[in-house]
């Protein structure tokens, strides 16, 4: 478990006398907002041997684990739409944001909307003056390797769509689109599964993590950059022989993605130097048809290629991790 800094506010209140021979002092406000302690609600005494009264809400006793953050909506100096995605991505199960202004009913559709897109988020609580939204996906029982798999094949079925499109440019321009929503849905589940970790994991894990997370932007670069190809692509003719040669490419990009993803997951010398073959042959193969091609297709293409570069050697760097016998350790640490 990761050791948390405990900071401790301690203030003095006056003992006030209530009725004949009743006693009793006011909470803290801090506190009270912390826990959104009202009328009503249930406290936990606990008198202890030296002579100190502890004080716990109930609701800390249910929200075990329950990541929890209060946000003054006034003090924000970004919109409340660009707030919860990173607030989602740091792990909070709760968010709660509280305004003296009252909120605006553009506000609530912001928030209604970026939550849809946030898997798991869901608008609980609804006011002028506040706010809730919970997160109630337990992002510790989705695997990384699940979440990066489906980012692959969406990626993979665009990519897919773009070489059958360079056979027939007259296919329907929509049947190419896989779903942007989906992959944003999955990256962030992606990057609040590896960022917003509860737990302390290893060192070995720790910089696995850092590789994957590295290299998801740099997936969702690509396809960002595939789709571009898809809409350029019908603007001109290619001749049958250079479909051929455009269409080995992008099934050796799917190959180069493939390895790309299976070698930050499970470390693997055999997958490394197939992904940085399968790129010199690309390289080779772009490198005949380049002259045939618009420039813009061209400089598209050479960015995909670099991309898949950076990120295979993202991933060459986890076998670095591995106990392997070739490898003569860091003698310095």
């Amino acid at each position: 478990m990761s050791e948390e800094k405990v900071a401790r506010d301690i203030e003095t209140r006056k003992v006030q006398k209530l009725g004949s021979s009743s006693l009793f002092i006011t909470l803290p406000k801090k506190w009270i907002n912390k826990w959104s302690i009202k009328p009503g609600d249930k406290v936990i005494l606990e008198a202890l041997d030296d002579g100190s009264l502890r004080l716990i809400a109930e609701k800390a006793k249910t929200n075990a684990g329950k990541k929890t953050i209060l946000v003054d909506a006034d003090s924000l100096k970004q919109p409340l739409i660009n707030i919860i995605p990173c607030l989602y991505i740091l792990g909070f199960d709760e968010i709660v944001f509280e305004t003296k202004k009252d909120f605006t009913k553009k506000d609530f559709e912001d928030i209604l909307y970026i939550s849809k897109h946030l898997v798991g988020a869901e608008v609980v609580e609804n006011s002028e003056k506040k706010i809730k939204l919970e997160c109630l996906l337990d992002t510790e029982k989705v695997g990384v390797e699940s979440l990066l798999r489906r980012i692959l094949n969406i990626i993979s079925k665009r990519i897919d769509e773009v070489s059958k499109f360079l056979t027939n440019s007259n296919l329907a321009h929509q049947s190419a689109i896989t779903n942007a929503d989906d992959l944003r849905k999955i990256y962030l589940m992606l990057l609040r599964r590896i960022i917003g970790n509860k737990y302390q994991s290893s060192s070995m894990e720790y910089y696995r993590n850092s590789f994957i997370l590295l290299n998801i932007s740099i997936l969702i670069n690509i396809d960002y950059i595939v789709s571009k190809i898809y809409e350029i692509r019908g603007n001109f003719n290619i001749s049958p022989n250079h479909t051929d040669m455009l269409k080995s490419i992008f099934t050796s990009i799917n190959d180069v993605l493939d390895e790309i993803v299976m070698s930050v997951l499970f470390p693997s010398v055999k997958r490394i130097s197939n992904g940085f073959n399968l790129i010199s042959q690309i390289r080779q193969n772009f490198i005949k048809i380049k002259d045939s091609l618009p420039n813009s297709f061209s400089l598209y293409l050479e960015d995909l290629v670099n991309l898949l570069e950076n990120a295979l050697n993202n991933s060459m760097c986890g076998i670095f991790l591995e106990d392997l016998p070739w490898i003569e350790k860091d003698l310095t640490a």
